[in-house]
């Protein structure tokens, strides 16, 4: 990063250079990923599994983004990228356990009804996703007004979190400040990120890219993908049953047009995690 500032000083950048700092920044991102994972596997906060998956996700994506390949090899690649940044985000071997940020109380004599666990595979996957795959947006690409935009992160937490209460019967449940800021950390790191850098950049972007091959029609290239990955949302979070359904259909669909709208993952991590806060916070947390 400092390079890069150094060269924003001398004057405009020849091609060369910025090869050269891109690899350099690269190479330091790469070595203090190295470092964290082999730290975190000593402490036994992290599995060696999830580990080992980490070293080949970020390998797969450095030859994907890094790389001149043909369309065809970087879709080969895809197909070893998501499932297998999907398995270290979900994978738990048997007896292990992530570290435990804090637990909520249960009934007298009762488990803990509620218990969060850091899930740093998932978080270093989500970090990874964007590290490598955030990009500049193109100038083809369709993108709304700012004013726009922000209308529509300001006003979709109030639609997800309205038709939630009385969808899935929730009721007043505030939760003490140490249990809403540690909440809001995890949430923000470890939930939101990892989980719209793989839905937006990964599977909607990619999934969009692909289809602006084929048409240039620009409501094929924006609905599909849209369309496609919240139906992913939805049967990630919700198993495609009960009532919840409805909502995480809702909520998917807005993280994603959000992210349809602006090309910016900034916003629907931002929606993403005012949801999930206020339900926390204030709300019966969690479901059933």
């Amino acid at each position: 990063m400092l390079g890069t500032a150094a060269l924003s000083l001398r004057g405009p950048a020849q091609p060369t250079d910025v090869l050269m700092t891109k690899v350099f920044s690269e190479k330091v991102f790469v070595g203090l990923l190295l470092v964290a994972v082999a730290t975190l596997v000593f402490l036994q906060w992290l599995p060696l599994a999830n580990a080992a998956g980490l070293i080949v996700l970020t390998g797969a994506l450095w030859v994907r983004q890094g790389l001149s390949l043909s369309r065809w090899q970087k879709s080969l690649l895809w197909c070893l990228i998501a499932p297998l940044a999907f398995w270290i985000a979900t994978y738990r071997p048997e007896g292990f356990s992530y570290p435990l940020v804090f637990g909520l109380v249960g009934d007298s004599g009762a488990m803990p009804r509620y218990e969060f666990f850091a899930n740093l595979g998932k978080g270093i996957c989500g970090f990874l996703l964007l590290y490598f795959l955030w990009s500049k947006r193109h100038d083809d690409e369709f993108t709304a007004a700012p004013k726009h935009q922000f209308l529509m992160a300001l006003l979709a937490p109030t639609a997800v979190i309205g038709l939630a209460i009385p969808v899935l019967e929730l009721h007043l449940q505030p939760k003490g400040i140490e249990k809403i800021a540690l909440f809001a950390l995890g949430n923000l790191l470890i939930i939101c990120v990892a989980e719209e850098a793989f839905m937006r950049l990964l599977l909607q972007q990619s999934l969009r890219n692909a289809i602006a091959v084929v048409t240039d029609n620009r409501w094929v290239q924006e609905l599909v993908p849209l369309v496609v990955v919240t139906a992913i949302f939805v049967a990630i979070h919700s198993g495609l049953s009960g009532a919840a359904i409805w909502v995480y259909a809702l909520a998917g669909f807005l993280y994603g047009l959000s992210y349809t709208l602006s090309k910016n993952i900034f916003y629907p991590i931002m929606i993403h995690f005012f949801v999930n806060q206020i339900h926390f916070s204030f709300l019966t947390y969690p479901l059933g």
